[in-house]
C-alpha cells in the first residue's frame, strides 16, 4: 500500500474499525515508513486527547454526531490534501546553462564567419588608380571624355 491509502486508513485503525488483514497490512507499513508512523502516533493522541477533554467537559446531547464529525473532516483533510511538488531548479538551470554554453561554442566553432570570408581580396603594394575609370569606357564615351577634359584645360 502507498503513504496516502494508509494514512487515509489511519483514523481508521485508531478508532479499531479495520478489518483485521487491513490492520495487519497498515502495521506492517509503520514499522518501515517514519513518516507514516509518525503520522499515526500524532492522531492517536489527538483523538485520546480530544476524547478526554470532551467526554470531561462536554455536556451536550450531540456528542456522536459531533464526534462522527470530526472523523469525517479528517478524512477529507488527508484525502484533499495535495502533494505539492517544486520546480527542480538543481536541475534546471545547470542544464540550461549547459546548453546556453554548448550553444555558443556551437556557433563560435561552426557558423561564426572566418575571417577570410570577411576580408576583402587585395593585392598587396596595389593602390587604385584614379583613372582606371577610364579604361572601363567604351572608346565612344573615352572620346567624349577626351573632348571635355581638352575644353576645360587647353593646352
Amino acid at each position: 500500500m502507498k503513504c496516502i491509502e494508509i494514512q487515509e486508513k489511519i483514523i481508521d485503525m485508531v478508532l479499531g474499525e479495520l478489518m483485521p488483514q487491513d490492520e495487519i497490512l497498515i502495521r506492517e507499513h509503520l514499522e518501515s515508513c517514519m513518516i507514516c508512523r509518525e503520522e499515526f502516533r500524532f492522531l492517536s493522541e489527538c483523538i485520546q486527547t480530544y476524547t478526554l477533554e470532551h467526554t470531561e467537559t462536554c455536556e451536550c446531547q450531540f456528542q456522536e454526531t459531533y464526534w462522527e464529525e470530526f472523523v469525517v473532516s479528517i478524512h477529507e483533510s488527508i484525502s484533499h490534501e495535495k502533494i505539492e511538488t517544486k520546480f527542480p531548479f538543481r536541475i534546471v538551470i545547470p542544464i540550461a546553462a549547459s546548453a546556453l554554453i554548448a550553444i555558443t561554442f556551437g556557433y563560435y566553432f561552426f557558423m561564426r564567419p572566418k575571417p577570410q570570408e570577411t576580408v576583402q581580396e587585395t593585392t598587396p603594394g596595389y593602390k587604385p588608380d584614379v583613372y582606371d575609370e577610364i579604361y572601363e569606357l567604351s572608346p565612344e564615351e573615352a572620346e567624349d571624355f577626351i573632348k571635355l577634359i581638352q575644353q576645360k584645360y587647353p593646352e
